[in-house]
């Protein structure tokens, strides 16, 4: 997870709690409390927040600081959203999965479609246009402020319900071990999206490579397509090779590719 996303999810706890602290911090996100305090000494900067000994606490949330940090979001993130709606097609059935790359997805969809999702920021996203060809379904359940999604087993076995054609599943950590996140709940959450559709599509920018944390998502047998801004490390790249990945690189001067 990029220091951008970190702070996205630190602004939304702080809506909720008011209050954050550098070992709750540290916890989350597994993180060292130097790499803690950058975050808290960046988000200070916005207006409505204030950093205190040990932590920081918010005012109201003001719509200047939530511009400021979508402003964050990178071209590559961008690109690489737009190369995943590349791959849905008319009249498909579509999971959406949390972050800010599959939030820039979004805005490249085109109707008609039906998109389910359980991120709160990709239903922003999907409805900005208000698109009424674009079928959007928000899966219920109990709000998690760190991952500014629908979580839990509610959400879970409201998505049996689904047919789905593709799911585009948000990459935490990309390793030789396939794909893991920091939080038991987005995993399960994550793994029941795959098991509901036909195929598998990644989202994953090259910060997320060598990267490993201690809940595990999914394997390489499990992807059918992985979206990325850069050639993965040889050891990845290897075993996408060996599963028959179609590798997506939106690089300009790299072309897609068949792994």
């Amino acid at each position: 997870m990029t220091q951008d996303e970190r702070l996205l999810e630190i602004q939304a706890l702080l809506e909720q709690k008011r209050k954050i602290t550098l070992n709750d911090l540290c916890q989350h996100f597994e993180i060292s409390r130097d790499s803690a305090r950058r975050d808290l000494v960046k988000l200070t900067q916005l207006p409505g927040i204030q950093r205190i000994r040990g932590g920081a606490i918010s005012a109201p949330v003001t719509p200047h600081a939530t511009a400021y940090l979508q402003k964050t979001m990178s071209q590559e993130k961008r690109d690489i959203g737009q190369a995943a709606a590349n791959f849905v097609d008319p009249n498909d059935f579509i999971l959406m999965d949390t972050g800010t790359t599959l939030s820039a997805m979004a805005s490249y969809l085109r109707a008609p479609l039906t998109v389910v999702t359980n991120s709160v920021d990709g239903l922003s996203a999907l409805t900005k246009d208000s698109d009424a060809n674009i079928g959007v379904h928000v899966l219920g359940g109990e709000f998690n402020p760190f991952h500014r999604a629908i979580l839990g087993t509610y959400a879970i076995q409201q998505l049996t319900k689904y047919r789905i054609n593709k799911a585009f599943i948000g990459v935490c950590a990309l390793s030789v071990h396939g794909v893991s996140t920091t939080s038991d709940l987005e995993a399960s959450m994550k793994q029941a999206m795959i098991a509901q559709a036909e195929m598998t599509i990644l989202v994953c920018d090259s910060s997320k490579f060598d990267q490993q944390h201690f809940f595990h998502v999914c394997g390489f047998e499990q992807v059918d397509v992985i979206i990325c801004d850069k050639t993965p490390p040889a050891a990845i790249a290897n075993i996408i090779s060996a599963n028959d990945i179609e590798l997506i690189l939106t690089t300009p001067s790299i072309k897609s590719q068949r792994a």
